[in-house]
């Protein structure tokens, strides 16, 4: 072959076709812009919404409130109050503090809070799939399709743990594919091997537990992919290097580091609580409450995210010779198992959550690899690169369930007025109507209060004799008392149901219905 013929073959090799999928992700990179320049345009809308976004956000900011106040957060349940507190205290104490920040509603410190953890798990994104596949724009395109998910738009602009708990977990990620080798595959053992990012994982996965103690997928991910490397370091040990236990010392410092602090915290927590602390965030949670047919519900909402799914089966190609890719490679495995979660009784779509982002993340990971494959291989890219351009095009259509949550036309303003109005007493199903108006809470969680009363973790008298003795001005809850079958919740339970029907009567049918004493 002539020896111009060559150098033409080694210039198509070495240049064009690693550029080639580098334009590719250029062009996708455009789209990419519009997807979190329009995702950002809803989360400030949603953001300044001045009315409360579903009911648990008022429960979430009266108890960061109480906390702030010196009361007790993790109470016992009481026959004349109940006090939900069913999450871990690392997001009461930061959202206590942004409710004193001034704003244009009051809840507007909490969803900040929410907002700059979405924001912050978009740039984790970026560094983490940076980091994985040496390519920026990949993880670019990885941050636009979180940022567009339906989801994150809802829950990055709510009081919610779920977010600032994600944020963390997503540092605990990085840190741990950092433990696993440096910049470049190549980078010296030793650099491969400190000590530090181990620890430092560990210890951005026990903050993310003090945020939701349902954060145990990162963890559980990032321990399975340091024992992998560490395991495959012991079978085929690197040049001059002694294999033997020594090269198990990344997942143990993890494990005994993240397994000791978090240990530590929850035994702290049960001596300051009077073992009040198990019962709200474990006693809260059973699983008599669970029903798979909301499971279904809700994985039928991950319909559009195929194509990442598909891309992720690629991902282990990459983790054979790359342990930095098993971080990506064990979240994907890991994260569906909290779709178990969504079967609770008045879950709701945050259990999507980490799932969508561990599909991310794999799928980032795997187009930014397959921008940078040559000629020979350009077999394998293309179809990454069409599965991934299908995958933008879905994200600009977001499915009809989450539309009427993202507009939110029907605002609750009349409601917040008629408590505001009305003296004496209220009891409603949307806690996040009190707090608007200003009303003390007694009652803050009724998606908890009903399976509570049936599973028998909290005894209903109190409220029904309350109820029974017209004590409440007014009764708001979406329910009619009249119809049957109840509540399909489990808000109100049959027995509640028959109290109000016996002593009140509807006086406004709306979304909201109104019962006033007879």
């Amino acid at each position: 072959m002539p020896r111009s013929s060559v150098t033409s073959t080694s210039w198509l090799h070495g240049s064009l076709f690693p550029s080639l999928g580098t334009s590719v992700l250029a062009i996708f990179s455009i789209a990419g812009l519009l997807l979190i320049r329009r995702a950002l345009g809803q989360l400030i809308r949603l953001l300044n919404y001045p009315y409360p976004a579903d009911g648990i956000e008022g429960t979430l900011l009266s108890e960061a409130r109480l906390l702030h106040s010196g009361q007790p957060l993790y109470q016992p349940l009481q026959l004349h109050r109940f006090i939900s507190a069913p999450y871990t205290p690392l997001h009461p104490l930061i959202a206590g503090l942004a409710d004193r920040l001034p704003g244009p509603h009051v809840f507007w410190g909490g969803r900040l809070v929410s907002t700059i953890s979405t924001l912050l798990v978009a740039l984790l994104i970026v560094l983490l799939v940076r980091r994985v596949s040496r390519s920026l724009l990949a993880g670019l395109l990885g941050a636009a399709l979180f940022l567009a998910a339906p989801p994150v738009i809802l829950w990055g602009t709510r009081v919610k743990p779920d977010l600032f708990a994600l944020m963390w977990a997503v540092l605990g990620l990085l840190l741990a594919v950092l433990a696993l080798g440096g910049e470049t595959e190549h980078a010296p053992p030793a650099a491969r091997s400190s000590v530090k990012w181990p620890l430092l994982s560990a210890a951005a996965f026990v903050v993310a537990f003090t945020a939701k103690q349902t954060a145990l997928a990162g963890p559980l991910a990032a321990g399975l992919a340091l024992l992998v490397a560490d395991a495959r370091a012991f079978l085929r040990p690197l040049p001059g290097a002694r294999p033997g236990l020594c090269s198990f010392r990344r997942i143990a410092l993890f494990g005994l580091a993240y397994l000791g602090l978090v240990a530590a915290f929850w035994f702290a927590l049960q001596m300051l609580t009077s073992g009040q602390f198990a019962a709200h965030v474990l006693g809260l949670h059973r699983k008599e409450w669970w029903s798979m047919y909301l499971v279904r519900k809700y994985v039928r909402l991950l319909a559009p995210y195929v194509p990442l799914m598909l891309l992720s089966l690629v991902l282990p190609v990459r983790a054979c010779w790359d342990d930095r890719a098993l971080v990506p490679l064990c979240y994907a495995l890991v994260a569906p198992f909290t779709l178990l979660g969504a079967a609770e009784i008045s879950a709701n779509h945050n259990h999507l959550l980490e799932t969508i982002l561990a599909l991310v993340i794999a799928g980032c990971s795997t187009l930014g690899w397959a921008a940078r494959l040559r000629l020979p291989r350009m077999w394998l890219s293309a179809p990454i690169m069409a599965l991934f351009a299908i995958q933008l095009a879905l994200a600009f259509r977001p499915q009809p369930w989450f539309r009427g949550e993202m507009h939110l036309r029907d605002t609750p303003a009349r409601f917040i007025a008629f408590v505001r109005h009305t003296p004496g007493e209220v009891l409603t199903d949307d806690v996040g109507l009190l707090v608007a108006a200003g009303r003390p809470v007694r009652y803050d969680d009724p998606s908890t209060m009903g399976p509570a009363s049936i599973t028998g973790v909290w005894d209903p008298r109190g409220l029904l004799q309350e109820i029974a003795e017209r004590r409440f001005s007014a009764i708001m809850i979406p329910d009619d008392v009249r119809a049957e079958p109840p509540d399909h919740v489990g808000r109100w339970t049959s027995q509640m149901r028959a109290v109000i029907r016996a002593h009140y009567r509807l006086k406004f049918d709306d979304r909201i219905k109104i019962y006033v004493p007879r």
